[in-house]
């Protein structure tokens, strides 16, 4: 979260009035470039993008306590739900839980028995050259499936070691479309 974002909300929270650069909170309402985006009222926090869809607009509002949007193919979602960027109050839409900011990947090594080294156990491509991942980075974007590039500390001739490696609950399903 940036600073600016992070002080206003705090500012916000606390009924307290601050200005900085082009927002500005009232204590009760936060507004971004002359358009009110957020408002306190008497029953719960409500929002809009004032028809702004900018990444500034999703920032500040998702410094808010109980606020996690994402924008997934132009469309915005509140909290796991569709939301067109008018008024609503926050309270209506919840459920979903906040994801991890970044997924979690297992990079534990064990030794490879016929390769001879030692590679983490959820890698689903290795290379001892970097431009060859690219495919299959692709490959992985094109499911939807997060990955990580990772350099081991393999020692030896064959070096460097590159791999592609995914989440533990990936793990599976990627090595069956990479193997079709």
């Amino acid at each position: 979260m940036r600073q600016i974002t992070s002080r206003i909300v705090s500012a916000f929270l606390n009924g307290e009035r601050l200005k900085i650069d082009n927002t500005i909170t009232q204590g009760g309402v936060i507004w971004l470039w002359d358009n009110m985006i957020a408002e306190r009222r008497g029953n719960g926090l409500w929002i809009t993008n004032a028809g702004w869809p900018s990444a500034t607009t999703k920032e500040r509002l998702n410094g808010l306590p109980e606020v996690w949007i994402v924008q997934k193919k132009g469309q915005w979602y509140l909290n796991g739900h569709a939301w067109d960027g008018e008024w609503v109050r926050v309270a209506d839409f919840m459920g979903s839980v906040r994801p991890e900011t970044e997924p979690v990947f297992d990079l534990t090594s064990t030794w490879v028995a016929d390769g001879g080294y030692s590679q983490p156990n959820y890698a689903v491509w290795h290379s001892n050259n970097l431009s060859t991942l690219e495919p299959v980075e692709a490959g992985l974007r094109e499911l939807g499936v997060p990955f990580r590039r990772h350099e081991s500390d393999t020692q030896g001739i064959w070096r460097p070691n590159y791999f592609v490696v995914v989440r533990p609950e990936d793990f599976n399903r990627v090595l069956t479309n990479i193997n079709q």
